[in-house]
């Protein structure tokens, strides 16, 4: 049975593609009223209007524009399910729909003849330097390129945070089922299949390192910088050049290098904060996808595991 689609709403970062796809979706669904996402940046109500959003690109263009939308308005409940359209070249672990222009009219026909079902998946949210951010991927707690110890803790019922790992590592991370797909490969993580779960990745960490798959529970990362190189003899050197500079003297030397050579914090791979020391992070909220019984490599996995879906 076919179901009417009133509207969608497409981000695009090329107008090539932007433009393909709406000759495409016109041409099976000529009904449906298409909205440009960057409208919806100045008018969220527009997605009132529509039944989904499609976003081309690679795995990273869901990122990006869940994100944004947070920054602009603070929220992501507005946001409607939400369909990534991988280009042919991209590794695509999100891929739904693709691209080209065949196999786009077969995923949009299966769409149209409600061969698909809706999950919600997990994403972070963090305060930095005074600044709430969400990830779909992950969030990145890095000390490169010195040494940091990294104390990880989960929050119990009401009893406050309880410690669970103290390690030396160049970085933690938390990454969603989503990001486990991304940069969590690299530094060693799993593909995550349960939408109740977390990772925590360790990046380059020492042998009393352990990655953990954690629930969704506040979880919080400490860090001291174990850091050789801001000592007595820098420190002068660090003042001299400030004179010469014509600067005045810094009265907390210390921190200023720790800055500048003590931590950082990535959220989806965008540095948003430098010398954090504390990290909270909440992985309460979600947001809905959309799964076309054509399946991808993802989710094939999860079907043939049996794992269910997040209600």
């Amino acid at each position: 049975m076919q179901i009417e689609i009133k509207g969608l709403c497409i981000s695009s970062s090329d107008s090539d593609e932007y433009q393909l796809i709406e000759k495409l979706i016109n041409e099976l669904s000529p009904n449906t009223k298409i909205y440009d996402f960057t409208d919806v940046l100045e008018d969220f109500t527009i997605l009132e209007k529509c039944d989904f959003i499609l976003t081309i690109g690679g795995d990273g263009s869901v990122a990006w524009l869940v994100g944004i939308f947070f920054q602009k308005y603070g929220t992501v409940k507005p946001l409607k399910p939400i369909i990534p359209v991988v280009r042919p070249q991209s590794v695509g672990f999100l891929k739904q729909m693709d691209l080209e222009e065949e196999r786009f009219k077969i995923g949009f026909t299966d769409l149209l003849n409600n061969k698909f079902h809706i999950r919600n998946r997990t994403i972070l949210k963090s305060t930095i330097c005074e600044q709430t951010y969400v990830a779909v991927n992950e969030i990145f707690l890095m000390s490169s390129p010195h040494l940091g110890q990294f104390t990880v803790s989960i929050q119990h019922n009401d009893e406050g945070y309880h410690p669970i790992t103290t390690t030396m590592a160049d970085g933690a991370m938390i990454t969603t089922s989503l990001g486990s797909t991304g940069w969590g490969l690299s530094y060693k993580g799993q593909i995550n299949l349960d939408e109740d779960s977390v990772e925590l990745i360790f990046a380059g960490g020492i042998h009393s390192a352990a990655n953990f798959t954690l629930s969704r529970k506040p979880i919080k990362i400490q860090f001291k910088l174990k850091n050789t190189i801001i000592n007595k003899n820098t420190l002068n050197i660090y003042q001299k050049r400030r004179k010469q500079l014509g600067l005045d003297e810094d009265l907390d030397p210390t921190s200023t290098l720790e800055i500048a050579y003590g931590s950082r914090v990535l959220v989806d791979g965008r540095i948003v904060g430098l010398g954090t020391r504390e990290l909270e992070i909440d992985s309460s909220d979600s947001i809905p996808f959309v799964f076309l019984h054509s399946e991808s490599i993802v989710d094939k996995t999860l079907k043939l595991t049996k794992q269910p879906d997040v209600k």
